[in-house]
Protein backbone atom coordinates (compact mmCIF):
# COMPACT_ATOMS: atom_id res chain seq x y z
CA UNK A 1 0.00 0.00 0.00
CA UNK A 2 3.08 2.23 -0.41
CA UNK A 3 2.27 4.96 -2.16
CA UNK A 4 4.76 7.55 -4.12
CA UNK A 5 5.71 10.10 -2.84
CA UNK A 6 4.73 13.09 -4.48
CA UNK A 7 5.21 16.77 -4.12
CA UNK A 8 0.95 17.04 -3.92
CA UNK A 9 1.56 14.19 -0.96
CA UNK A 10 4.82 16.67 0.58
CA UNK A 11 2.63 19.85 0.77
CA UNK A 12 -0.48 18.41 2.20
CA UNK A 13 1.87 16.51 4.71
CA UNK A 14 3.59 19.73 6.00
CA UNK A 15 0.41 22.20 5.90
CA UNK A 16 -1.01 19.48 8.62
CA UNK A 17 1.95 19.48 10.55
CA UNK A 18 2.34 23.11 10.40
CA UNK A 19 -1.40 23.34 11.64
CA UNK A 20 -0.84 20.86 14.59
CA UNK A 21 2.51 23.13 15.49
CA UNK A 22 0.74 26.15 15.57
CA UNK A 23 -1.64 24.41 17.89
CA UNK A 24 0.39 22.47 20.12
CA UNK A 25 4.03 24.33 20.02
CA UNK A 26 7.27 23.12 18.78
CA UNK A 27 7.11 19.30 19.62
CA UNK A 28 6.36 18.09 15.62
CA UNK A 29 9.53 20.67 14.60
CA UNK A 30 11.75 17.94 13.79
CA UNK A 31 9.27 16.12 11.28
CA UNK A 32 7.92 19.72 10.03
CA UNK A 33 11.65 20.13 8.77
CA UNK A 34 12.18 16.48 7.71
CA UNK A 35 9.52 17.16 5.21
CA UNK A 36 11.29 20.45 4.09
CA UNK A 37 14.12 18.67 3.19
CA UNK A 38 12.03 16.09 1.84
CA UNK A 39 10.15 18.50 -0.33
CA UNK A 40 12.59 20.18 -1.55
CA UNK A 41 14.44 16.70 -2.48
CA UNK A 42 11.28 15.84 -4.50
CA UNK A 43 11.67 19.23 -6.18
CA UNK A 44 14.96 19.34 -7.35
CA UNK A 45 14.69 15.84 -8.98
CA UNK A 46 12.04 16.71 -11.04
CA UNK A 47 13.53 19.85 -12.10
CA UNK A 48 16.42 17.74 -13.04
CA UNK A 49 14.64 15.11 -15.06
CA UNK A 50 12.66 18.68 -16.74
CA UNK A 51 16.02 19.92 -17.40
CA UNK A 52 17.10 16.41 -18.75
CA UNK A 53 14.08 16.23 -20.70
CA UNK A 54 14.54 20.33 -22.42
CA UNK A 55 18.49 19.39 -23.14
CA UNK A 56 16.65 15.69 -25.26
CA UNK A 57 14.25 17.93 -27.10
CA UNK A 58 16.73 20.57 -27.96
CA UNK A 59 19.59 17.77 -29.40
CA UNK A 60 16.60 16.37 -31.29
CA UNK A 61 15.66 19.44 -32.68
CA UNK A 62 19.27 19.50 -34.39
CA UNK A 63 20.13 18.57 -37.91
CA UNK A 64 21.91 15.18 -37.64
CA UNK A 65 25.45 14.73 -38.12
CA UNK A 66 26.97 13.90 -41.45
CA UNK A 67 27.85 10.15 -40.76
CA UNK A 68 31.10 9.23 -42.55
CA UNK A 69 31.59 5.58 -43.39
CA UNK A 70 34.43 3.10 -43.17
CA UNK A 71 36.48 2.96 -46.67
CA UNK A 72 36.22 0.49 -48.61
CA UNK A 73 39.37 -1.61 -50.34
CA UNK A 74 38.60 0.06 -53.55
CA UNK A 75 38.10 3.50 -52.49
CA UNK A 76 41.67 3.05 -50.26
CA UNK A 77 43.75 1.67 -53.77
CA UNK A 78 42.35 4.90 -55.07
Amino acid sequence: MSEQITVERLERALAACAYVMVLDGPKLAPIFNRLERELEAVRETEDTVARAKRLLETYRARPPRLSLTQPTAEVARS
